[in-house]
């Protein structure tokens, strides 16, 4: 289970970058790992807490806050002028108002809903505010975590890892968001300045921000919880039940380097169960050809259940 749990932490972390198009760094890998671990101190939601979880999840040093957002910010779909603006956020004096209102939610009512139904009203809620010009979309992914945590749901250093099952169902996450962000964007009108210059006019009642229907992204946070815990980490736990299994087996039989057979046991059980001939290539020189034979052929009988 502990390797298990491992695992879901680093691909928990590669996989909430991923669905932001980013490949972390090592150093951003390791620093969000930490900020998934320390979830579990139960420290209630601040400004100065998602300040510094914000501070942690950008590198560029530009982009780090100090408070929430003064300034209007938007996202952008990639096409040219106002046609390019997909959403915009509350304007920064509602943001603030209301991001008060949702960090009060995570603290205290959060434990009197049902977990996941909270953690789902907290991580949409937030990035639905864009209370940052940054990072708000890793930090909302990370306060499903948080919540639950905080609602003393995970415990034991536990995670659900919902963005590994968020990234295999990306166009039904964005369905989500769209739910949404589509139809608020149509209480704003946008004009193109210059070059990235853009004005906003808000033409919409705070309402809008204010009392959102949280169902469709509720729904599909628990559909994403389901699949973490049912199929995430239930094909992981398979994984390593079959690595274990096959180690010994051949540990049993030969006599091979203990680093090679990791890496071939690990290449097999990714390739279906076969040792491609780039791999039998690789290591012709140090593991004999009738150890490649004994590994499918022991791969194959844990696929057929024997």
């Amino acid at each position: 289970m502990d390797r298990a749990i491992n695992w879901a932490y680093l691909h928990e972390t590669r996989d909430s970058f991923a669905i932001e198009k980013e490949e972390p760094s090592e150093e951003k890998s390791r620093r969000f790992v930490q900020l998934l671990r320390q979830a579990h101190q139960g420290r209630a939601l601040s400004e100065e807490y998602l300040v510094e979880l914000q501070n942690s999840t950008v590198s560029n040093p530009f982009d780090k806050a100090t408070l929430f957002r003064h300034e209007q910010n938007h996202l952008h779909n990639g096409l040219r002028g106002a046609a390019g603006v997909s959403y915009v956020p509350p304007v920064p004096d509602l943001c603030r108002e209301l991001m008060e209102e949702l960090m009060s939610f995570s603290n205290q009512s959060a434990r009197h809903v049902d977990p996941l139904v909270a953690a789902a009203v907290v991580a949409f809620g937030f990035v639905f505010l864009h209370p940052f010009m940054d990072g708000n979309g890793r930090l909302s992914r990370f306060l499903i975590h948080q919540t639950l945590c905080h609602a003393e749901a995970l415990q034991n250093g536990l995670l659900l890892p919902v963005s590994v099952a968020m990234k295999h169902e990306e166009s039904n996450y964005l369905e989500a968001l769209k739910g949404f962000s589509k139809p608020a964007r149509d209480f704003w009108n946008v004009t193109w300045l210059d070059a990235d210059q853009m004005a906003f006019e808000f033409v919409g009642h705070s309402s809008i921000y204010r009392f959102w229907d949280a169902t469709q992204s509720a729904e599909f946070t628990l559909r994403m919880a389901r699949r973490a815990l049912e199929v995430e980490l239930r094909e992981e736990t398979e994984f390593l039940e079959a690595y274990d299994h096959l180690v010994k087996a051949v540990n049993e039989r030969f006599d091979v380097r203990g680093s090679d057979l990791s890496k071939l046991v690990m290449m097999c059980l990714d390739n279906g169960g076969k040792v491609s001939k780039h791999r039998r290539k690789q290591f012709q020189y140090s593991v004999p050809e009738a150890v490649f034979e004994f590994i499918e052929q022991r791969a194959s009988e844990l696929a057929a259940g024997d």
